[in-house]
């Protein structure tokens, strides 16, 4: 007959959670963070967006309480509406400055009240109608596939 050791559940838990921040940390977190600027990148490319500020300032943190370790992926604010994408939309500001590139072939009336500025014409507007971005979902994928590779 085997004798189990008084405590041994405790210290089953203890390992199991060391195991899972070790694995979380070393594997887990990295792969998380790789797959979601993967396919954020890819995106951005599919639709002519310059997403690469957005990925490099993206971070994935482990934390660890008595009972559970998590894994947290931050973005900055803007990679929310590549996630879930906009509908069409006005912006509004005081006033909206921002270059027109010449790529973009602006209308005769901004060549004409605008001043030049590297490859466009340095544009100032109270109001700008914006075309919605299309739902990335770069996140919710990248937990998705994450959540497979999990159950293998």
């Amino acid at each position: 007959m085997t004798t189990l050791e008084s405590g041994f559940e405790d210290k089953l838990h203890t390992a199991l959670l060391d195991d899972a921040e070790r694995r979380a940390r070393e594997e887990i977190a990295p792969e998380l963070k790789t797959k979601a600027n993967d396919l954020l990148t890819r995106y951005g490319q599919r639709h002519d967006y310059d997403v690469g500020t957005l990925v490099d300032a993206a971070r994935v943190e482990v934390g660890r309480t008595a009972d559970a370790v998590t894994i947290t992926l931050y973005y900055p604010h803007p990679a929310l509406l590549f996630e879930r994408g906009t509908a069409d939309h006005e912006v509004t500001g005081d006033p909206l400055s921002f270059v027109w590139s010449k790529d973009d072939d602006p209308p005769e009336w901004v060549r004409e009240q605008f001043e030049r500025e590297g490859d466009g014409w340095r544009v100032f507007l109270q109001t700008v109608e914006v075309s919605g971005l299309p739902e990335a979902g770069f996140i919710r994928d990248a937990l998705n596939a994450m959540r497979q590779n999990l159950q293998r």
